[in-house]
């Protein structure tokens, strides 16, 4: 069970409890122009050959969502035709949990990479905390921007590290200066 959605051109299953916000958090992203592939329910195929995985809504929950309190809507008649796709490559998952449920097992850096294998696949898997007063659209969207950067070679918690070496580096005469001072040699 998941809704999945089309962010930045990347394919994007959002996975986790009910009642978690996944349908809100996609009908927030249509709003920002992204595109529903499918709510609550994504078919997956494995293309054979590739080994390539593609989500998609059953023929006949194609195109609509279920809000609760606002009931089932039709999202092309809503939002146009272009916040609708019929099947996109899925590319990431992200799963919401309760931040309670997570709490010391997230890491925060960023530097351990996730994967959920489905369909014998490795799919990148982000683990979105889920509490009162999160902007989980804001959230995805970056989330998803993050992703991108990876997969073009770009790692900013390695860039990062080895900017902080580099002025540790620098500053290491006056470290020892001070260490050998406090040590009294």
């Amino acid at each position: 069970y998941g809704t999945m959605v089309e962010v930045s051109g990347i394919g994007v299953l959002l996975e986790g409890d009910p009642g978690l916000g996944k349908s809100e958090t996609a009908l927030g992203l249509i709003r920002r122009g992204c595109a529903l592939v499918a709510d609550d329910l994504t078919c997956i195929r494995r293309e054979i050959g590739t080994g390539v995985l593609f989500g998609s809504a059953s023929d006949s929950t194609a195109g609509y969502m279920e809000i609760r309190g606002i009931g089932i809507m039709h999202v092309a008649s809503l939002f146009g035709v272009s916040a609708v796709r019929g099947e996109k490559r899925l590319e990431l998952i992200i799963t919401f949990r309760r931040l309670s449920e997570v709490e010391g097992e997230i890491d925060r850096v960023g530097q351990a990479r996730r994967v959920k294998k489905i369909l014998g696949i490795d799919v990148p898997n982000i683990i979105v905390p889920v509490s009162a007063g999160r902007d989980l659209v804001n959230l995805v969207e970056t989330a998803v921007l993050q992703h991108k950067l990876l997969m073009a070679g770009m790692d900013p918690v390695h860039d990062l590290s080895e900017r902080l070496r580099l002025r540790a580096e620098k500053i290491d005469p006056i470290v020892k200066s001070e260490k050998r001072r406090n040590d009294g040699k």
